[in-house]
């Protein structure tokens, strides 16, 4: 059987499409809600783009783990949530400008604090994404393996437990 190409199905343009027009929304909300600059920091721009790292890396992370979620259930969620809403959501561009104005403001140093920590926080909170989904993947896990190990012993046949394991994974 050949595989299909992502850029032949319709389905993936749609949730990348509307999951990046969640993420630019919050974006600008973030933006509204947050003071926009203090010191040569861009808080509502730090704020978007972290919460963005830390999503990203644990849905992937999750996902990745996530066997008993049917693989194209999992695309999409990856493409709408990952790709659409945290690349909505997170902004390099606005980033790259903020630093650049700085430094030609005349806030060179504070421009430069300003994109180091964007990176290192950025790197730091997405390890904590990874992390966070690994102990959340690991207790679905032990769940879904109790659940199993309740069903055989009650007496059930495979047959329910094959059934059982069929209604999860959809």
């Amino acid at each position: 059987m050949a595989k299909r190409s992502p850029l032949a199905d319709p389905q993936l343009y749609v949730v990348v499409f509307v999951g990046g027009a969640i993420g630019t929304c919050v974006r600008y909300l973030l933006g509204l809600a947050i003071p926009q600059q203090a010191a040569g920091f861009h808080f509502g721009t730090l704020a978007a783009n972290l919460l963005a790292c830390f999503v990203y890396a644990g849905l992937s992370a999750y996902l990745a783990q996530a066997d008993w979620i049917r693989p194209r259930d999992r695309e999409l969620v990856n493409r709408g949530a990952g790709m659409g809403v945290c690349g909505g959501l997170s902004t390099m561009s606005t980033l790259a400008l903020e630093g650049f104005t700085g430094i030609l403001g005349g806030q060179a140093w504070q421009a430069l604090l300003y994109l180091l920590a964007s990176v290192v926080l950025g790197l730091l909170v997405a390890f904590a994404g990874v992390w966070c989904a690994d102990r959340l993947a690991t207790g679905h896990r032990a769940e879904r393996t109790a659940a199993a190990g309740q069903t055989a012993r009650s007496g059930d046949s495979g047959d329910s437990a094959n059934s059982a394991e069929q209604e999860a994974r959809q």
